[in-house]
């Protein structure tokens, strides 16, 4: 049976997969961002700048850890299934994004900081109106590296149960089906390119036009 035979019958199977693999990246990804970008602000602020460094290199370092030893550790302590699966896709998510807003953020220059208050602006305001849109690049690239990192970690995430393309490919391995293996892997190297180009998208659009990168 051929590549094109094969998904003619097993399209439904092949589009449940791929719907479940979207949905363990795109609830992941939400707490991911959510709780990354958060901690970055709060370790940035103004007095806490020693510890967003340490941090930094925290990060920096962690970005070496594999997947798979990931994935092991949230199946230790919490077992299988699609929740375990979503906790460690959010922990390796985290890393990216936390080391870019961090680092977006810390490199803002302390001369246009010092301006902003020149004009009276709070530190809120700084954030938002300075220091965000400055940094808002760099926080986009980590976003955009954590959601490829995210697709990819998903189909390990299958051995604990988390379901998605990486069952198709899992099952290709066991049977010894090449068909299911490429299938799987090209399905989620595609979902892995559309997401990033639609981030891309997105980033161009939020970026303030002095800070493009032409």
């Amino acid at each position: 049976m051929g590549f094109i035979e094969y998904i003619a019958i097993n399209y439904t199977e092949i589009g449940i997969a791929v719907w479940k693999h979207f949905y363990l990246f795109a609830i992941s990804m939400f707490f991911s961002v959510l709780i990354g970008i958060s901690l970055s602000i709060f370790i940035t602020a103004e007095g806490r700048e020693k510890i967003g460094r340490i941090l930094l290199a925290v990060t920096g370092a962690a970005q070496a850890v594999p997947s798979v030893a990931v994935v092991a550790l949230v199946f230790i302590f919490v077992g299988i299934g699609a929740v375990p699966a979503i906790i460690s896709l959010v922990i390796y998510s985290l890393v990216p994004i936390v080391f870019n807003a961090t680092s977006g953020i810390l490199n803002v220059p302390p001369r246009v900081v010092d301006a902003a208050k020149g004009m009276g602006m709070t530190n809120t305001q700084i954030l938002w109106k300075v220091k965000i849109p400055m940094a808002i690049s760099v926080i986009m690239s980590g976003i955009r590296s954590a959601a490829t990192i995210n697709i990819g970690t998903a189909t390990v995430a299958a051995i604990i149960g988390g379901g998605g393309l990486g069952d198709m490919i899992f099952t290709g391995i066991k049977l010894n089906q090449p068909r299911l293996i490429i299938i799987g892997a090209v399905l989620a190297a595609s979902m892995a390119i559309i997401v990033d180009t639609i981030i891309g998208v997105f980033e161009t659009r939020i970026t303030p036009e002095g800070l493009k990168i032409s």
